[in-house]
């Protein structure tokens, strides 16, 4: 679920861990992927769960 162009900086922060992998890509680059996985795991795990249980996507 991970978009094409987050790939290859995920790979970097593997590899070289935190410091090393904000050094790489860049303070930017790794507070959008900080939001992007935030809103992501809200979205999934809390929002969609809560719409379900309230009963908004049963017609």
């Amino acid at each position: 679920m991970t978009p094409k162009f987050l790939r290859g900086y995920l790979q970097v922060f593997r590899d070289k861990g935190l410091k090393e992998g904000i050094k790489a890509v860049g303070l930017p680059v790794a507070i959008g992927m900080f939001m992007f996985f935030l809103i992501k795991g809200v979205v999934l795990y809390i929002l969609l769960p809560y719409l379900i249980a309230k009963g908004v996507f049963s017609g």
